[in-house]
């Protein structure tokens, strides 16, 4: 893929993540917690870009929410950051172990790997910053660390339950495009599919 265009569909990518950074509705279990879409776009451009491309365009898309949106604390772009390339790891582990299997079981294979490393990584990140100081965790707000676990529980099912709709919409959105067009194929993926 020419320099160019990969910087073009970054670019295009990260906008997309960025405009839909607004949307989003609280989780019913922990209101603090937001359930978006803005993530889809930074999934499917790891999709098609690969592992670099999804990282520049969750990163990005972090840096406009630093101004935009950064939410209860300047470091949750970090951490949303963290989120999304630990899901990425799940996903692209799935694509190595799915490969030439059908498409379905890729998509599961991708949502529940994706699901596992996000949640795992993001338990021991939060684990390790919930109940540190502003800027870095809640502390200065009250959160203890004797309410640590409680709360990681809530955001694992969180983490878990992003991953369910994130990962099937990405690959849908991706398979829809290439069919239609062909004119953006992923980097192993043939544009006559």
């Amino acid at each position: 893929m020419r320099r160019t265009r990969w910087v073009s569909l970054v670019a295009l990518f990260t906008a997309l993540a960025v405009v839909l950074n607004g949307p989003s509705i609280p989780a019913p279990y922990a209101g603090f917690l937001l359930y978006g879409v803005w993530e889809v776009p930074v999934l499917v451009a790891m999709l098609y870009l690969g592992f670099g491309g999804g990282v520049a365009v969750a990163a990005l898309n972090g840096l406009a929410l630093e101004f935009i949106n950064p939410g209860g604390l300047p470091t949750g772009p970090i951490y949303n950051l963290i989120a999304e390339v630990s899901m990425f790891a799940g996903v692209l582990a799935a694509e190595r172990l799915a490969r030439g299997r059908s498409t379905a079981l890729l998509v599961v294979s991708a949502t529940a790997l994706g699901a596992f490393a996000r949640t795992a990584v993001m338990t021991v990140v939060n684990g390790l910053v919930l109940a540190q100081p502003y800027p870095i965790g809640f502390g200065s707000f009250g959160v203890t660390q004797a309410e640590v676990p409680g709360l990681l529980v809530l955001i694992a099912v969180f983490n878990a339950t992003v991953a369910l709709y994130v990962v099937p919409a990405a690959y849908g959105i991706r398979r829809a495009v290439v069919a239609r067009s062909g004119a953006i194929a992923s980097p192993g993926e043939s544009r006559a599919s």
